[in-house]
């Protein structure tokens, strides 16, 4: 049984993809999402994605995201990615730290309102 609970959808009116994770997310569940947030965005012809992960937490080590960024820049390549984290920031800033390594424009925000905004601008 699964401990992640995903949802990803399209807004029409703001040309934005959504995906909020919650719950407990391992590697593959991680690569998973962000599979399925390049299938969303191929399909909508949409390069912007806001996740919200405030409410998730990674049942991994953080060495892991060395081994595992490289396959999500791979599926987020040419996107702008604006995420909304917790206050267990850790993972979520070491997550950040690693993608923009690959040149993806991404950020993390504290509030969807803000994360909405820069999407809109950027």
């Amino acid at each position: 049984m699964s401990l992640l609970s995903t949802s990803i959808t399209y807004d029409k009116s703001t040309s934005l993809i959504m995906m909020t994770l919650r719950g407990c997310a391992g590697v593959e569940d991680v690569l998973n999402a962000y599979k399925a947030v390049k299938k969303y965005s191929e399909s909508h012809g949409s390069n912007k994605v806001l996740v919200d992960v405030s409410e998730l937490e990674h049942k991994f080590a953080a060495i892991d995201i060395v081994n595992v960024m490289p396959k999500v820049a791979h599926y987020v390549s040419n996107m702008q990615i604006a995420r909304v984290v917790g206050f267990e920031g850790y993972m979520h800033d070491l997550f950040l730290q690693k993608v923009k390594r690959f040149g993806i424009h991404a950020e993390n925000f504290e509030c969807f309102k803000s994360a909405k905004e820069w999407l809109s601008n950027a």
